[in-house]
């Protein structure tokens, strides 16, 4: 994959699929209402048929097939049953569903690390998950912290297990930020500066800078949210998830910007 469409594919499945399998993890605890999960089904649904559509137009550039794309179509079927799931009695549908939609998208995630020239496959696979699973923790985390307003009573172990989460995905993906430094560092961006063809060409150290910078921004608050529902202060939680999700985002599009366009 190169180029912006590749990047717009690669974090929209990032992003569906990392939604996708820890909503269905949190409807496996049994302890959120049903109202929160069809919320999160439908707007994962929708996400998902954003990044089928992205990764045709990604896979036609480049000239690829294969069992990818089969694995996104996955994906956002099992999405729309995941919806379709929140409507049926218990959460056994549920749960199943979410997981194959989450699971099919991380395995086109770890096929699309072939698509990326000048990576080793594991490294690029690591990050590609890594950034998934951040994705997906910060913005479940959001949801689940409005959703207390929705059901009181329910206790704070639920949104302090998605906190931990979401410090561990951070720790991952600068774990394969680093073990992919020299090929992030040495990634062509002429005309990334200004949209002045030629010059920046040397500005991937810098992006890089930026975001391990940004990265680590999230993990800060992250690290303050979970603090946050340590005191039972869980609307002050939901508050920096927000600041997460904007971080998460910004160093998910600059580090896949940096992995499509490798020297």
């Amino acid at each position: 994959m190169r180029g912006a469409g590749g990047v717009l594919a690669l974090v929209l499945i990032e992003w569906s699929a990392g939604w996708a399998v820890i909503a269905a993890w949190s409807q496996s605890w049994k302890v959120v209402r049903r109202g929160h999960f069809r919320i999160t089904a439908w707007i994962v649904g929708g996400l998902a048929v954003l990044a089928l559509l992205a990764n045709r137009d990604a896979l036609a550039e480049i000239g690829a097939a294969g069992v990818q794309p089969l694995l996104v179509g996955l994906m956002v079927a099992s999405a729309a049953s995941f919806t379709a799931a929140q409507y049926l009695r218990g959460e056994a549908a549920g749960v199943v569903t979410g997981t194959i939609s989450g699971v099919a998208g991380l395995g086109a995630l770890v096929v699309s690390a072939r698509f990326i020239t000048g990576w080793n496959d594991v490294v690029a696979a690591l990050g590609l998950i890594s950034g998934a699973l951040l994705l997906g923790a910060v913005t479940n985390g959001m949801m689940l912290g409005h959703w207390y307003l929705n059901q009181p009573g329910l206790k704070t172990w639920a949104l302090g297990r998605l906190t931990d989460l979401s410090v561990a995905a951070v720790a991952l993906s600068a774990v394969a930020g680093v073990a992919a430094y020299g090929e992030l560092t040495t990634a062509s961006t002429e005309g990334a500066v200004l949209g002045i063809p030629g010059f920046g060409a040397s500005f991937s150290f810098v992006f890089f800078f930026v975001w391990i910078s940004t990265l680590a921004l999230t993990g800060a608050v992250a690290w303050g949210a979970r603090r946050c529902v340590k005191i039972r202060s869980i609307q002050s939680a939901t508050g920096l998830f927000y600041v997460a999700i904007l971080a998460a985002g910004v160093s998910e599009f600059l580090v896949r910007y940096l992995m499509v366009n490798g020297a």
